[in-house]
């Protein structure tokens, strides 16, 4: 059973323009060290994943009901990849709690990317009765 869903888009441009002008005082408040080493690493442009990383983050605050309230913090929300490339998300904090508040027992997340475009979903279910 579906008990949360998010969805949000954001433009490259945008988080480019954050990280130019707050540089180092952004990334550390908003990615975990993993987030930042993964962007890092990317041929293709730190600022698509950083991106992509935020709109999966705002995704999933908007699932679990709170956005950027309520003790939820954009680091509380970590994105990750399986070896096969599929994100999921790890959970701390505050999101973790309203997760476990809605019976969240699965995330499903997903990002898409265009040049300066990028979406994400967030899918919470409660697979156990």
């Amino acid at each position: 059973m579906i008990v949360g869903y998010g969805i949000d888009i954001m433009n490259t441009a945008r988080i480019r323009t954050v990280i130019d002008r707050y540089g180092e005082s952004f990334l550390k408040r908003v990615y975990t060290l993993r987030e930042r080493e993964y962007a890092d690493r990317r041929i293709r442009g730190s600022e698509q994943v950083y991106a992509a990383f935020w709109a999966t983050k705002e995704a999933v605050m908007k699932a679990l009901g709170t956005g950027a309230r309520h003790g939820v913090f954009f680091k509380d929300i970590e994105v990750m990849h399986e070896r096969s490339g599929r994100p999921y998300v790890r959970l701390s904090g505050a999101s973790k709690v309203f997760s476990e508040s809605l019976g969240a027992d699965n995330i499903l997340v997903s990002m898409s990317h265009l040049e300066e475009l990028v979406v994400a979903t967030a899918i919470l279910e409660k697979t156990s009765s």
